[in-house]
């Protein structure tokens, strides 16, 4: 499988160091690319072979898209540092990597403990919007051909915030299909814990509704 693994880093992040052994641990992993926007780091895990350190520009949309150019695998997985894995995620991409559909996957999703409990609610609705919407968020692990991400043209630049919802609607609109997998990936709840449950929730309820109907407006316009 020629699998190329993304992670945006940003500034003081230190979760990829817990996430980075458990990807090196897998056979079928060609590169992980660790997309920053601070210079490398003395790390010994980043002196294995697969692991690329890149220094750039701030801002997620920035990090993903020089992730994603400098990537050498035609399968791109844009992974969020603070993401645990299953066992069942790595047989669920292969599976889709046969396939060879043109097409975004993601996974369902799963909060941590290191969150309130009622990130549980927040999960569910999660999947529930992703399944019966079509709207999946970054945190849910996109998978896609290099080719397609391509075609897209990348993150949108231009925005500050919500340029996974931005990419997803850009992605129906041309009529490309959105695939569940059957595994399930974890993220951290930390944000939860530490800005409050129910500011949080409604953050991401009033950003969900803001950056679908701006992406739905720039597409009419063009």
């Amino acid at each position: 499988m020629d699998l190329s693994i993304i992670i945006p880093v940003g500034p003081d992040d230190n979760a990829w160091q817990t996430l980075l052994p458990a990807l090196l641990a897998h056979d079928g992993v060609a590169e992980i690319i660790l997309s920053a926007c601070q210079p490398q780091p003395d790390n010994i895990l980043l002196q294995d072979a697969r692991v690329q350190w890149l220094s750039g520009q701030q801002g997620r949309a920035h990090q993903l898209n020089a992730g994603a150019q400098a990537a050498k695998g035609s399968l791109l997985w844009f992974l969020h540092a603070d993401s645990r894995l299953s066992e069942a995620v790595w047989s669920a991409i292969v599976n889709f990597w046969q396939q060879q559909r043109d097409a975004l996957a993601y996974f369902e999703l799963v909060f941590t403990s290191d969150g309130p409990w009622l990130t549980r609610l927040n999960a569910q609705l999660a999947n529930l919007r992703a399944r019966y919407l079509g709207l999946p968020f970054g945190d849910q692990g996109f998978v896609l051909k290099k080719s397609l991400f391509k075609a897209l043209n990348g993150f949108d630049t231009g925005l500050k915030r919500g340029e996974d919802l931005d990419f997803v609607v850009r992605l129906k609109y041309k009529g490309y299909a959105l695939m569940s997998l059957p595994a399930v990936l974890q993220s951290s709840a930390r944000r939860y814990q530490k800005q409050g449950w129910l500011k949080t929730s409604l953050e991401h309820i009033f950003l969900t509704l803001l950056m679908t109907w701006q992406a739905r407006r720039r597409l009419k316009q063009s």
